[in-house]
């Protein structure tokens, strides 16, 4: 009979709308972070410490993967809850050489950075022609470069757990090892930054401390209260903003097989550099050792993974971002 509905019919109809829910659900709260996450960062609300850094990165895993079982909502936080140990770890340590009374480096830095560049600390001369007595109107791009430090790694590293786990655990393996080798580093060697060393009178010019931080929607003493909060000024040596920048770029590089993606890529760690130098947080030394770390950590975490790969085994093949499966 036309016109009425039957037992068969009503669970035909409701099994085609269950996927429309399904997707609904996902768009909205997928969508949701997003909005919320981008509202954090205008306000400043992120980046924060470890802990709220952390829980982002959780919601968001949580929110890309909300159809999933519960088991791998659960698994998600056992996976990461060891390296976010292990990172809370080097934020607590890495000042200790303060409280070693290791010596503070701060002639070498400014005296490596002029024999490079004929007797001139590039930081002066760029905040001398570039920024003159204030902060030019391009300045929150300067902090949109510099806030990318606290979210880039980690959005890549929330991509990669949700789209592919051995992906994940070879970039969060080169996270850490980099980390706690510029902590140790930060220990043995502890360095100033050139807005430091102009403060004690290692350099002779002003040297003003030019993050951009907050975007222009956060004051400049807020984003400087923040940034002497949550700083550090012995890890000078390396640079750990771009360490991690040149090691996003390396990491998606050859997943990238669009030439135009290639270009950000490219111009992220020279745009992270030139921002540290011209900022007053880094000299150009750190920025090149900062790079050095990063062959370093290549090299030491591909002889650990030759060295665990069963025997027989072939070497792993890269996977283009575009074929990436979940291997959840």
């Amino acid at each position: 009979m036309t016109g009425l509905s039957t037992p068969s019919t009503d669970r035909a109809e409701a099994a085609e709308g269950h996927p429309a829910m399904r997707q609904a659900v996902r768009l909205a709260v997928r969508y949701g972070y997003l909005v919320a996450l981008v509202i954090a960062v205008v306000t400043g609300a992120v980046p924060g410490g470890r802990i709220s850094e952390a829980v982002w990165i959780l919601a968001g895993i949580t929110a890309f993967t909300i159809d999933r079982p519960w088991r791998t909502h659960l698994r998600t936080l056992f996976d990461w809850l060891p390296l976010i140990g292990a990172l809370l770890v080097y934020d607590y340590t890495r000042d200790l050489a303060d409280k070693l009374g290791m010596p503070l480096r701060m002639t070498e830095l400014a005296d490596a950075d002029k024999w490079l560049f004929g007797g001139t600390v590039p930081t002066v001369w760029l905040q001398q022609h570039l920024a003159g007595d204030g902060q030019p109107w391009w300045t929150p791009i300067i902090g949109l470069v510099y806030t990318t430090h606290f979210i880039v790694p980690w959005a890549v590293a929330a991509a990669f757990y949700v789209y592919s786990r051995p992906l994940w655990t070879r970039y969060m393996r080169r996270i850490v090892l980099l980390s706690y080798l510029a902590l140790l580093t930060y220990i043995l060697v502890p360095a100033a930054p050139p807005w430091y060393a102009s403060r004690e009178g290692v350099i002779p010019e002003a040297v003003q401390r030019i993050s951009g931080f907050g975007l222009g929607m956060v004051s400049p003493d807020v984003s400087s209260q923040w940034l002497e909060e949550n700083g550090n000024y012995v890890a000078a040596l390396p640079s750990l903003h771009t360490a991690f920048a040149v090691l996003v770029t390396v990491t998606l590089w050859p997943l990238v097989r669009s030439w135009w993606l290639r270009i950000p890529l490219a111009l992220f760690p020279a745009a992270m550099a030139f921002t540290l130098v011209y900022g007053g947080e880094h000299y150009v030394v750190d920025v090149l050792l900062g790079c050095v770390y990063v062959a370093i950590t290549a090299l030491l975490a591909r002889a650990w993974e030759r060295r665990s790969r069963p025997a027989g085994a072939g070497p792993s093949a890269e996977v283009p971002v575009n074929s990436v499966q979940a291997t959840r």
